[in-house]
């Protein structure tokens, strides 16, 4: 994926207030024992003090100079910030990558919570947050953490409850726009190109593709016998299910990783995933095997268990075959995710049986 910036020479500040997709378990808890906190008390939503949390990334760019530079392709168009941010707010949508990269960050929205594993809550624990995307960002409680740079994800109907056009009167605002959540995704490098994270990510894109065709290599013979793959959910839709399309990242990694998708799936899909009526669950028997929406420790996700649980989805034949597979953190868009779903693929390949 190619890295979407031009940067600009520095000029004086303003005064302007995952081969390791196999080995991922292991390098993820070395790296988190390998992680040194740097952060004091920073109390409640209401604290107002300086601290920063940071895990010092390798590959990001680091310094206390001064000094800015320019990106493009955000929502307000071309932004100056920080060469070397040190205080960032995290908004909506951007704040498990942000913690992933392991940048100085002073405080986030809390919709990073929905899809953090504990190691990452444990990062940024003691971190506030700057309000919800239900009630809202709070420029008061953001700016009060004295930012150098707010990073957040936008579309167009949350404008007014991000409270980007207050911010950014007062600091740097790099916002990129989405419409699907896998678009999430498709702006890493961007997200991550704002603070200063471009060539590490660019390279940790490169490098996860070389991991999911690798598992479609080492497994080609494996994968000829399994016929089609299918990945679901539970709904928050009383009486249905969904599954995902070829609009969705699971698709791509999956068949990336030189798997069949289940053709039952809408081929001309409007979004990500398509809701199909319990009543159809039948729909899913030619798929011989299932994967299906787990946490970070691979159990189903409180939606999904209800699905899981149905009579007809146990009588299904992938599932009376023993091929149904945990697929960990699907809406968590960042590299230790990642990684953790090329395991999960490569797992569940070894292990299937053969379509009958």
């Amino acid at each position: 994926m190619a890295l979407t910036h031009v940067a600009v020479a520095a000029r004086p500040a303003t005064d302007r207030g995952p081969r390791r997709g196999r080995r991922a378990r292991s390098a993820v808890v070395a790296l988190t024992a390998a992680v040194t906190l740097v952060a004091a008390g920073c109390g409640s939503d209401e604290s107002s003090d300086e601290s920063s949390v940071s895990t010092s990334a390798a590959g990001c760019s680091t310094g206390s100079e001064s000094g800015t530079r320019t990106i493009s392709d955000t929502h307000f168009g071309d932004v100056e910030v920080p060469a070397h941010p040190q205080r960032i707010v995290a908004g909506w949508l951007v704040g498990n990558q942000l913690i992933d990269l392991g940048v100085p960050l002073a405080g986030l929205l809390d919709d990073y919570q929905q899809n953090a594993s504990q190691a990452e809550l444990d990062k940024v624990k003691d971190l506030p947050t700057v309000g919800s995307i239900a009630d809202g960002l709070s420029a008061e409680k953001a700016l009060s953490l004295k930012p150098d740079l707010v990073v957040t994800s936008i579309r167009q109907d949350v404008v007014e409850t991000l409270a980007v056009d207050k911010l950014k009167e007062q600091v740097p605002v790099a916002a990129f726009d989405i419409k699907e959540p896998a678009d999430v995704w498709r702006n890493y490098p961007k997200v991550a190109d704002a603070v200063g994270c471009g060539d590490k990510v660019t390279a940790d894109l490169k490098r996860l593709d070389t991991d999911l065709e690798q598992v479609g290599i080492d497994n080609k013979e494996a994968i000829s016998t399994l016929g089609e793959v299918a990945y679901v959910e539970g709904s928050a839709v009383p009486g249905s299910f969904q599954i995902a399309t070829s609009k969705a990242l699971t698709y791509e990694r999956l068949t990336k990783a030189g798997l069949t998708y289940f053709s039952g799936a809408d081929p001309n899909p409007e979004r990500y995933n398509q809701a199909v009526s319990l009543e159809l669950t039948s729909k899913l028997e030619p798929a011989n095997v299932i994967f299906y929406e787990a946490d970070f420790d691979g159990k189903p996700t409180k939606r999904t268990q209800e699905l899981l649980d149905k009579t007809t989805f146990k009588n299904l034949p992938a599932v009376k075959a023993g091929n149904l597979f945990p697929y960990p953190a699907p809406y968590a868009y960042t590299i230790t995710a990642a990684d953790m779903q090329v395991e999960a693929i490569t797992s569940a390949v070894k292990a299937a049986k053969p379509a009958q």
